[in-house]
């Protein structure tokens, strides 16, 4: 007898011990077919069944981009029944093939289970005040912006922008407060009523005489209407017209700190973070332009030029305005071919 209890103990234990959920989706894959950007979000729903002989238990399910979201069974799911997961595809914005993964993670034997939804996004026909969101009187731009993206200190770059004339006359663009740099015209110079035109930009970095991100802004004045039209580029020094000697002597900018952690502060507070600028070069380090990506922060710098072998300091001060954690960005641009630019930061969190 005392055999037979101790066997039917131990039986139990066992099987205790090994209960264990397990999870089975009827499918892991689904394929939309084609789907309509203009008719929003698809959703589709996998089935799945707990073939173990314990109770299971989703615990998240990840999604390998912020287009797709999942909605799941929350509460457990006991031996032999079932639950789901809906995943929703939104193609807003993603014409063409898309595949993507959800994982889901659970405290079943098979705890990680990848399902897949593909399919392909038919773009939505888009209106004129779609396609050319930025108007000025009766002329629709692409843009405000127009991105004339990296040249060389040296070069010059031409870039074009199409227009369309929604109006019922033809319209001129008269282009006023243009700078020295930039030479900037539309073609036609009247554009027909319902017809599309080219504004046409060229940017002579050599006149510019400056350097990293620059934008200038043009004034277009259509009959009695002023807009304004934005040119940006991005200049980086042309060190393609140094010597192979040039180049061997030329400066080298260093610097072994280029963040400073601060405790959290509170709003309005101050925040000094100092940093060492060396030259390991053979000439002159010359300090080109110095940029901050908050206007909260002020910048200085006691020497902007470095002899070989010397240092400058760079002072940055912030005021803090915002709340949470913050991560503000100083950019400083030599003339050092290996190191055009260093970039500081001033790290911490802004509290009550």
């Amino acid at each position: 007898m005392k055999k037979l209890v101790l066997l039917s103990v131990f039986s139990l234990v066992f099987l205790g011990a090994s209960a264990q959920a397990k999870i089975q989706f009827a499918n892991t894959k689904h394929d939309f077919g084609n789907v309509k950007e203009a008719k929003g979000p698809v959703s589709h729903v996998f089935t799945f069944k707990n073939t173990g002989n314990a109770p299971l238990v989703i615990q998240n399910v990840e999604t390998s981009c912020g287009c797709t979201s999942p909605e799941y069974t929350k509460e457990p799911v006991q031996p032999g029944k079932s639950g789901i997961v809906k995943a929703t595809f939104d193609p807003s914005g993603r014409p063409n093939y898309f595949d993507k993964n959800l994982t889901v993670i659970s405290n079943a034997e098979n705890n990680r289970v990848i399902l897949n939804i593909k399919g392909n996004v038919e773009a939505k026909v888009l209106t004129v005040e779609e396609q050319y969101p930025h108007a000025i009187d009766k002329v629709r731009f692409k843009n405000s912006i127009l991105e004339m993206y990296k040249i060389l200190s040296t070069g010059i770059r031409t870039e074009n922008m199409e227009v369309i004339n929604t109006g019922t006359t033809p319209a001129i663009l008269v282009f006023e407060n243009v700078p020295a740099h930039i030479n900037i015209k539309a073609e036609p110079v009247s554009i027909p009523a319902g017809a599309k035109g080219t504004i046409n930009c060229t940017f002579n970095a050599a006149k510019k005489k400056d350097y990293g991100y620059v934008a200038d802004d043009v004034t277009i004045k259509i009959k009695s209407v002023k807009g304004t039209l934005t040119v940006r580029a991005n200049i980086e020094e042309d060190f393609s017209v140094l010597t192979p000697t040039e180049l061997e002597k030329a400066p080298v900018a260093a610097a072994e700190k280029t963040n400073h952690q601060f405790d959290k502060i509170k709003k309005g507070e101050k925040v000094t973070g100092t940093f060492e600028i060396k030259n390991e070069g053979k000439t002159d380090l010359i300090i080109r332009k110095i940029t901050n990506d908050c206007d909260c922060v002020q910048s200085s710098i006691d020497n902007n030029t470095v002899k070989p072998g010397k240092s400058a300091t760079l002072k940055l001060e912030l005021i803090a305005n915002d709340l949470g954690e913050k991560f503000y960005g100083t950019t400083v641009i030599t003339n050092s071919p290996k190191k055009r630019q260093l970039t500081f930061y001033l790290i911490g969190t802004i509290g009550e």
